[in-house]
């Protein structure tokens, strides 16, 4: 009996300390998120002390539980019925977005369309518009090696089948990664027009594609392929379970020359599946819109991101890597959370409304998106009701 008592009284105190810290946890999350900083958000917000908003930044605000918290929000977003009309959390999108950064930082890349010093925020959004993933990366990097670590290393419960990207996220070793690890690689590359396609059979006829693929070097050679094929599936595995970094591992896939033969089967694999992309993308129209909603989506997302990053007039002043992690963990979380706020309004609003009853037609819900900021205050002092906290 008493074991039973001191372990009710263990859980008891344990539900209110967590009780009593949510309001700093919430205000840590908004400053670090929002680029305002530890002691300006003390004094934003009332009875919230400095101390421990960098106390729960330097402790609480591990990797592991800014993914863990993402996800839950994640998950939440993907429950509301309303979500559906947008996307059913098979597909995604991500993009990077550049933010000024302070010049005496050790990390420090120039970027010359930005034209100033500048960090990335690499963003992962799936069709119901819940930013799922993001990581910081140099400006300078090109975006391709990362667009495989927010599918493999998300913590969510999204389904995702098929994923796109600009021409940044593009490379011929990409389709071959997606193809093995059982997903549909759909970027949109500029200047599809110049890109080359590629033959198997020398002597099967084409008809109209002749004249696209009947030069040197426009035929794949499969012999390399089956050579290399057990090493690239013990390859890819390992990246899937997290043995070594995706991003990682390609970029230095991505650095070797056709020299290297594991190289060369990747490459030649993936100009399979590119050119099966191209003629594809050429002639399905759906295909083209569905890449392009993809990726309008992860605008929109940027656009209010760039709003709630206004501490410091937007430039990112962390000089060390983990707090730039934490900076933009925190402000997809803050993104999250909007987006699961504003969808969970418009659900509530279409169940009082009875749409059957009213003659809405609920297929005109495809054309409206949760990512709207008109109502939120950005600026000023934030309130953080405890009487308003429910666990």
């Amino acid at each position: 009996m008493r074991r039973v008592f001191e372990a009710k009284k263990g859980a008891l105190a344990y539900k209110i300390t967590r009780f009593w810290l949510i309001p700093y946890i919430l205000a840590t999350i908004m400053a670090q998120g929002c680029n305002i900083g530890p002691y300006t958000m003390s004094h934003m917000v009332e009875g919230i002390n400095y101390h421990r908003i960098k106390h729960i930044s330097d402790w609480m605000l591990s990797e592991e539980s800014q993914r863990g918290a993402l996800a839950v929000v994640v998950n939440a977003i993907s429950n509301l019925n309303v979500t559906k009309a947008w996307g059913k959390g098979t597909t995604s999108s991500s993009d990077g977005q550049r933010f000024s950064m302070s010049r005496k930082v050790l990390q420090q890349t120039y970027s010359q369309k930005f034209n100033d010093f500048a960090l990335e925020f690499y963003t992962f959004v799936a069709d119901n518009y819940a930013p799922f993933f993001s990581f910081p990366i140099e400006c300078t990097d090109r975006d391709a090696p990362y667009v495989l670590d927010g599918l493999l290393y998300n913590e969510t419960d999204l389904p995702l089948e098929e994923h796109y990207t600009d021409t940044h996220g593009y490379t011929e070793n990409n389709f071959a990664a997606f193809t093995l690890l059982g997903r549909r690689f759909s970027p949109r590359i500029r200047g599809l027009h110049k890109q080359r396609i590629y033959r198997i059979d020398k002597n099967k006829d084409i008809k109209a594609l002749t004249p696209l693929v009947d030069r040197h070097g426009h035929t794949i050679h499969m012999e390399w392929i089956v050579e290399q094929w057990d090493r690239m599936g013990h390859f890819y595995a390992s990246l899937e379970c997290g043995h070594v970094t995706a991003s990682t591992a390609m970029s230095r896939l991505n650095g070797f020359t056709g020299k290297n033969h594991f190289c060369r089967a990747n490459r030649e694999l993936g100009r399979i599946f590119k050119t099966e992309h191209i003629l594809q993308y050429m002639s399905d129209k759906a295909l083209r819109q569905r890449t392009r909603s993809g990726l309008l989506k992860g605008e929109q997302l940027h656009a209010l991101a760039r709003d709630l990053n206004y501490g410091k007039r937007g430039r990112i002043s962390t000089r060390d890597l983990q707090e730039q992690k934490i900076s933009c963990s925190c402000l997809t979380l803050i993104l999250a959370a909007i987006v699961y706020w504003q969808a969970k309004e418009i659900n509530r609003v279409i169940l009082q409304c009875d749409p059957e009853g009213n003659g809405i037609d609920l297929k005109l819900m495809a054309h409206v998106s949760p990512i709207t900021w008109e109502n939120v205050i950005l600026y000023g002092e934030y309130v953080l009701d405890k009487t308003k906290i429910r666990l």
